[in-house]
């Protein structure tokens, strides 16, 4: 993929996603989203050097595809708790949607509880949990692992 110079917030790229490509929103959650001011930035503003450093590592170096052990064993999990079906690797065009990246570069690294955010994460549905969605999410260029979508935000 070209290294991307210049994007917005809200504009969407295509990515490779499962079985083919999807178009998908990139999103800043991270300290640009904000003015000087602390009140949140209109929608569109462009992403900074430090947030579009990261997109292109992370289009770069990462691909969904291999992680999808990890997502189908998440999906487990919360369909084990449930005691639901169990899902295999096969099924995760089916039951996982990625619709966004969000990127969340922030001076904070993690909460007062100690719990470590991701820097950049896949964003999406996911049958297996589908009031509070799916994260894939990395930081410092590894993998951290698979939450719900609030863990970004």
């Amino acid at each position: 993929m070209e290294k991307i110079l210049k994007l917005n917030s809200n504009d969407h790229i295509t990515i490779p996603l499962f079985t083919g490509e999807a178009e998908v929103e990139v999103f800043s959650a991270g300290d640009n989203c904000y003015t000087e001011d602390g009140d949140y930035k209109e929608d569109g503003f462009a992403l900074n050097e430090a947030e579009l450093e990261v997109l292109n590592w992370f289009l770069e170096h990462i691909n969904i595809n291999d992680y999808r052990k990890e997502i189908t064993a998440y999906c487990n999990e919360r369909y084990d708790m449930i005691g639901e079906k169990m899902i295999t690797e096969e099924d995760l065009p089916s039951e996982v949607e990625i619709f966004a990246i969000a990127i969340n570069v922030t001076t904070l690294f993690q909460s007062n509880d100690g719990f470590l955010y991701p820097e950049i994460s896949f964003y999406g549905w996911c049958e297996c949990d589908p009031e509070h969605g799916i994260c894939i999410g990395f930081r410092d260029k590894k993998f951290l692992g698979i939450n719900a979508q609030d863990w970004t935000l």
